[in-house]
């Protein structure tokens, strides 16, 4: 009679309060069960997440720790890591390496002695758009090979192009269409020298003149050695493909002037 009337109880209280009623009747004191009450038991979920960062296989010992709050990731959240970082990373390395690039392409040692002076040709922003479009180029053939080239290449271009929008401002050009038209315009002049300088670089030296004389000539009647720049791509070229990305992205390559200096002939012992 008695447990069919705890029974009934248990149905109409609930769980908890079978719990209390139980404790009453073996003598528990109140203190015990406020303290039994306030500590909820673990759900399922909730002590299989504990005993797994709790485990010796994921968290480090003290001997193993190097310093205080080291986390060691399980394989599995590391494996996913390292997989999101390689896919990622060339993405946000990008404008870095591309700002360390384009130094180098826009600080070549002889614009004026050999670009302006040399060639006779106008000290004007067409110019220099010019010129440093081919040293660009020559950068962006270089890094075609690496396995992040879209990424950095593109990190160039937009240097590049930042850099241009900048002078053209610091001329006193003050409106933005002007100046978002121009830029436009100047894109497309840039993609077209770089369609025609891959066909120079691919097919001959021939081509490569032709290629060199169309984006280069900003007048008809100038008169530009040719053949220097010619043979100066080339050697650039091949000195870049003995270079590392290490030696592109860390500063340590840099262009060399168009007409290198000649060294003195050695003296002759008589």
């Amino acid at each position: 009679m008695a447990s069919r009337a705890f029974q009934l109880l248990a149905c109409r209280t609930g769980a908890s309060r079978l719990v209390r009623v139980a404790a009453l009747h073996r003598g528990l004191s109140a203190a015990a069960l406020s303290a039994t009450a306030a500590k909820p038991a673990l759900t399922t979920s909730a002590a299989q997440q504990r005993a797994w960062f709790s485990s010796a296989k994921d968290v480090p010992t003290k001997s193993d720790r190097d310093g205080a709050g080291t986390l060691v990731l399980p394989q599995s959240y590391a494996s996913a890591v390292r997989r999101l970082l390689k896919r990622f990373l060339p993405q946000y390395q990008a404008a870095s390496i591309g700002k360390i690039v384009y130094e180098s392409c826009s600080t070549y040692p002889d614009y004026k002695e050999f670009w302006i002076d040399g060639c006779q040709m106008p000290d004007t922003f067409q110019t220099w758009f010019s010129t440093t479009s081919l040293y660009v180029w020559m950068a962006m053939v270089r890094i075609r090979a690496d396995p992040n080239a879209k990424h950095y290449n593109q990190g160039l271009v937009d240097c590049f192009f930042q850099d241009t929008e900048l002078k053209m401002r610091s001329s006193g050009i003050k409106s933005s269409r002007i100046v978002n038209d121009t830029l436009k315009d100047l894109v497309s002049s840039f993609k077209g020298t770089v369609m025609s300088l891959d066909e120079g670089f691919a097919r001959s030296d021939a081509v490569l003149a032709a290629a060199v004389w169309r984006n280069l000539v900003p007048v008809d009647e100038n008169v530009i050695q040719v053949g220097e720049i010619v043979h100066f791509v080339r050697r650039e070229l091949s000195r870049l493909d003995k270079s590392t990305m290490e030696d592109l992205t860390t500063s340590k390559f840099s262009f060399e002037p168009v007409r290198k200096p000649t060294p003195p002939p050695a003296s002759q012992t008589e």
